[in-house]
């Protein structure tokens, strides 16, 4: 199973590279986007503000990232998949590169935010908590994503639905993620904001979870 899952892994990846442009234009968003901030704000000291301008470019970058994840496989393909690769591998391959993805746009956002906003609010403690959470949200969005746009594939709806049908279910994790990680940048005690890091970790697990149980009946269709 995990030479499968690898090997699908890599295939996407392939198909990914030749379309280069995509991926420049996705990444170009986001630092377009850090920069129309900086130009609006010039620099940012408040935590809380930080942190959600931070999360507002990550969940639309993902929407772009993501919601093209069944796009670019035409009916021949996905009819070769289906009687030839496991629902959960295909699945579980698709979530695990959107997450490595996610994990690239995430990291190449908040770099992109400490070198034009700075990084003010930040103290020495707070990175490896603050990384944490975007490791936690990379993981809840390329699970959640990944499902919603196979469902907006397999309706031939585009990536329209994918935007429909994912803001109104990604508001509470966006929320969650928001609130640890504005709690760190605002000194709240870590023994008060563990709670939000373990409603966090569970809410992501819950999402992949679901991804990987729910996409066999969506996959038969």
């Amino acid at each position: 199973m995990l030479q499968r899952v690898l090997y699908l892994i890599r295939h996407e990846a392939r198909m990914e590279f030749r379309q280069q442009h995509t991926l420049i234009g996705i990444a170009l968003f986001a630092l377009s986007t850090v920069y129309l901030c900086y130009q609006a704000f010039q620099k940012i000291d408040q935590g809380n503000v930080w942190s959600s301008l931070l999360w507002i470019i990550i969940l639309f970058t993902a929407f772009s990232a993501i919601g093209k994840s069944f796009q670019q496989q035409n009916k021949g393909l996905r009819l070769y998949l289906f009687w030839n690769v496991a629902p959960g591998e295909f699945i579980l391959a698709k979530v695990l590169y959107n997450m490595l993805l996610m994990l690239s746009l995430g990291f190449l956002s908040f770099g992109a935010f400490i070198l034009f906003l700075g990084s003010a609010p930040f103290e020495s403690e707070m990175w490896g908590p603050y990384m944490l959470g975007i490791v936690l949200g990379s993981i809840g969005f390329a699970s959640l994503l990944t499902l919603i746009s196979g469902i907006a594939a397999q309706s031939d709806s585009g990536v329209g639905l994918t935007a429909v049908l994912g803001i109104p279910i990604v508001i509470p994790l966006i929320l969650l993620l928001n609130k640890y990680n504005s709690n760190i940048l605002t000194n709240v005690p870590f023994s008060e904001n563990v709670e939000n890091l373990a409603f966090l970790g569970v809410l992501t697990l819950g999402i992949l979870g679901l991804s990987y149980l729910l996409f066999p009946y969506l996959w038969r269709d």
